[in-house]
């Protein structure tokens, strides 16, 4: 036997030890009745935790390991069979050809992975032939027995204790011991089948192993290429060495086309063709005279050593490196009608325009024009020039309103102010706004200040000043509101500081439907204008230092005036102590003026209290909206309903001790008060005496 098992081989193997152990398992079972080895229990057959093939009792078997066993094959091969009483040794010896031909797979193969895999295989095909064990007749004493078997097929096969074998039937009983083992397992002597539709079979015969198929190739010359292609039919195979025919064309290439084609027919171009030369091969046909600029309609290519005719009338402009005039010279000048004049003739009343000259007196020219200029540049009377705008966009605001990005502030540690400048033109005149954001060497953007007017109405109306981040790298966004049917909106980056580098995002973005949400702060930058027939609504102020009203008005019109919110009905107020980076809210130690709206607990009256305590009826000093009562936290101290105090006194401070100052009072009820004449003390009069030096 050669060292190392080809395929075949191991498959062969493998098929053996299977077949073997099944039909030596189902004997083992069977073989009770007759003197066999095996107890009455169940058994079965299993993979154990070490990868071992087991065949153990059911009693036997904890967690997958079996305590006793009948049969075990370990990973590394080694077969080990317990309680075995050896009835034929013949059988034992093909066992222990078995064992050798699986250690020289084993060594053939270098690794028992596969084949505790393939075992594991083998065990489903092993529990699959003992449950189809149909051709097994069983065990029998004698030959006759055996040969006397009613209903026998090929195929079945039983053991015979006479002789010891197992009989064989294959159209009638024969003793697998005479005969030679190709018998046995029947061999076929048929010519093998050449390849083609797929089928099952139904052979019982094996195919010898030196076996050869039909050639299954064609005898055909293979078919050109086509433009669709084809899956084809045949169930023969390609020569390697086979070829297809030329598909190539033998007609001659066409000339170039105007429209050119992707062409019909399926030939491939040979590598050597050549196209019909496609230029003008009429002579008479000449190239035209230039003239007014043309694409051509022709679809001839022009010849490398064509000559266009020499053109001597001009109507238009002509360009040219020069004109010569036969005979002229360096010192004359060709006057438009051919003539020629001598330079030194008319210097004296031209500019040289090789030299800087100087003009005296007035000229008037229709226009000057620098070199390189644009019609988005002003010329300076230095000689330099401006732009008009840096950067423009335009865009159509119909409906709902629009927030556009003008640009974004970079931050910068130098001190330093990066200034802006745009324009906003639209169907309501134009708005401006100029935004300057200083900087410093150590915190990056910190103050700015602003000048913003809107448009007279749609177009821009709101503006804001967006901050990301903080610190060092806080960067400035301004953006604008274009209010609803703006329509056509031109925004025109107009001017800029000296400090440009640090300016981006010009106008680069479309108009959006909110304002952006995760910005750090918000400057909302109020108009820094008024209209003669509007006022500025909701426009945050902050004023830093001291700020003096001087009136110019007559009465009630000479000082400051507050008007009550929601069509004179709501409430208005002033108010002292607030935060000093708040708009609205309140905060500890704050005061209030404040006159409360229609609806409140306290309408139209006047309150002076902390702000937490503007809303309490028993809180702060409060004059009721008539005039008549005047009430300090929660009790009326003068006026109408009145509770303490003098029936006669204008006012009362300490309850039920009170001091009562205005008209004289004769009350002795407690603390001080007038007689008219004294000034007494719980009835005691006091005596006012000299202060001493």
């Amino acid at each position: 036997m050669n060292a190392s098992l080809s395929q075949q081989q191991i498959r062969t193997v493998r098929q053996l030890i299977t077949n073997d152990i099944a039909y030596y398992i189902q004997y083992q079972k069977r073989g009770n009745s007759s003197g066999g080895m095996m107890s009455n229990e169940e058994y079965q057959l299993f993979i154990d935790n070490n990868n071992a093939l087991v065949y153990a009792a059911n009693n036997q078997i904890v967690d997958g390991m079996a305590s006793d066993y009948a049969l075990k094959i370990e990973p590394n091969g080694l077969l080990t069979i317990k309680n075995l009483k050896v009835i034929n040794f013949d059988f034992v010896a093909q066992i222990n050809q078995l064992i050798n031909q699986v250690n020289l797979l084993q060594q053939s193969i270098g690794t028992t992975e596969q084949d505790i895999t393939d075992i594991k295989n083998d065990i489903d095909t092993i529990n699959q032939e003992l449950s189809r064990q149909t051709h097994f007749r069983g065990y029998y004493l004698l030959n006759t027995d055996i040969q006397n078997l009613p209903n026998s097929a090929n195929g079945d096969f039983s053991f015979s204790a006479e002789s010891g074998t197992v009989w064989m039937y294959d159209a009638d009983w024969y003793n697998s011991g005479d005969i030679v083992p190709d018998q046995v397992t029947p061999a076929s002597d048929a010519t093998p089948l050449s390849d083609g539709t797929v089928a099952a079979g139904y052979s019982t015969e094996y195919s010898r192993g030196d076996h050869v198929h039909p050639l299954n190739v064609t005898t055909t010359i293979p078919i050109s290429d086509s433009a669709s292609g084809s899956v084809g039919t045949t169930n023969y195979y390609a020569r390697n060495d086979h070829s297809h025919p030329l598909n190539i064309t033998t007609t001659i290439p066409p000339q170039d086309s105007t429209s050119g084609s992707v062409g019909t027919t399926n030939y491939y171009a040979r590598n050597d063709h050549s196209h019909p030369i496609n230029v003008e091969t009429n002579a008479s046909n000449i190239p035209i005279v230039n003239g007014v600029g043309a694409n051509g309609s022709s679809a001839f290519y022009a010849r490398q050593d064509h000559v266009h005719p020499q053109q001597l009338t001009y109507d238009g402009n002509v360009t040219a490196t020069k004109f010569i005039k036969t005979g002229g010279l360096t010192s004359e000048v060709l006057c438009a009608n051919g003539d020629t004049k001598v330079i030194s003739d008319i210097v004296s009343n031209y500019v040289d325009l090789t030299t800087n000259q100087t003009i005296t007196g007035v000229k008037t020219f229709d226009s000057f024009k620098k070199t390189n200029g644009t019609n988005q540049q002003i010329l300076l009377a230095d000689g330099t020039t401006k732009p008009i705008i840096y950067a423009t966009r335009s865009d159509l605001i119909t409906t709902p309103k629009k927030y556009i990005k003008l640009c974004t502030l970079n931050p910068q540690l130098q001190e330093n102010c990066i200034s802006v400048e745009f324009q906003v033109r639209g169907r309501s005149g134009f708005g401006l706004l100029q935004f300057h954001q200083r900087s410093s060497n150590t915190s990056g953007l910190i103050d700015c200040g602003y000048h913003f007017q809107p448009n007279y109405q749609d177009c821009m109306q709101e503006a804001y000043a967006l901050y990301f981040g903080t610190g060092t790298t806080r960067t400035c966004q301004l953006w604008v509101q274009m209010s609803i049917w703006s329509n056509q909106v031109v925004i025109d980056y107009t001017n800029r500081g000296t400090i440009a580098s640090l300016i981006t995002d010009i106008l680069t973005s479309s108009p959006v439907n909110d304002l952006p949400t995760d910005y750090t702060s918000m400057i909302t930058l109020t108009p820094n204008l008024q209209f003669n027939d509007k006022t500025i609504n909701n426009a945050p102020f902050t004023q830093n230092g001291n700020m003096q009203i001087n009136p110019t008005g007559g009465e009630w019109s000479d000082g400051l005036r507050i008007a009550r919110c929601i069509d004179n009905d709501g409430g208005c107020s002033i108010v002292l102590g607030c935060d000093r980076t708040q708009t609205s809210g309140s905060t500890d130690h704050q005061w209030q003026f404040y006159t409360p709206k229609s609806t409140s607990n306290f309408p139209f009256g006047l309150v002076i209290a902390l702000s937490n305590d503007v809303s309490t009826t028993n809180r702060g000093l409060r004059i009721s909206a008539d005039g008549n009562t005047l009430s300090f936290n929660g009790s009326i101290i003068a006026g109408t309903g009145a509770t303490n105090g003098s029936a006669n006194g204008s006012v009362n401070y300490s309850a039920g001790n009170p001091i009562l100052w205005g008209v004289n009072s004769d009350g002795n009820e407690g603390g001080f008060f007038s007689s008219g004449a004294n000034i007494c003390w719980r009835a005691h009069p006091l005596t006012q005496g000299a202060v001493p030096p």
